[in-house]
């Protein structure tokens, strides 16, 4: 069940060349994402006196 909702998700989900984003959005999309997995990873890390 949850993969046909997984499934469904990414095709409404994908982009086509009419809803694809300009370059300079896609960056910036990018860049946040890379921003939000190095804050993610800092938080999962173990603290340094454990």
């Amino acid at each position: 069940m949850f993969d046909i909702y997984a499934r469904s998700f990414l095709e409404a989900t994908r982009f086509t060349p009419n809803t694809r984003p300009d370059p300079k959005t896609q960056e910036r999309l990018e860049v946040t994402d890379q921003k939000r997995q190095r804050h993610l990873w800092l938080w999962q890390r173990r603290p340094y006196w454990a």
